[in-house]
């Protein structure tokens, strides 16, 4: 029972992370024309840490702990997603003359 909660809190913390990275997207996606390295280095570690993440949860055969690591790397993941769409965000404002 407590294991299913601690999953159930890692799926929801997810879910919230990528939602802020949706809400940060939009005003973005159609404005950046300029460098973006560190945002793409952060792209590539949430593809990377989802893909790894799905290729686990396939794999496993249902331990415990093989669930822990694929939902962690899920949350990883998001967290790296939303610092790529932050980093985004400020070259946009950047850009803009906003800050």
């Amino acid at each position: 029972m407590e294991t299913d909660m601690i999953f159930f809190g890692i799926d929801v913390l997810t879910a919230l992370l990528f939602l802020l990275v949706l809400i940060f997207a939009i005003g973005i996606v159609w404005r950046v024309e300029q460098e973006l390295d560190w945002s793409y280095k952060f792209f590539v570690i949430a593809a990377t840490s989802i893909l790894l993440a799905d290729v686990l949860g396939l794999a496993a055969v249902g331990g415990t702990s093989a669930v822990l690591l694929s939902k962690g790397l899920r949350f990883v993941g998001a967290i790296a997603f939303l610092l790529s769409v932050l980093f985004m965000r400020d070259l946009v404002r950047k850009l803009d003359g906003e800050k």
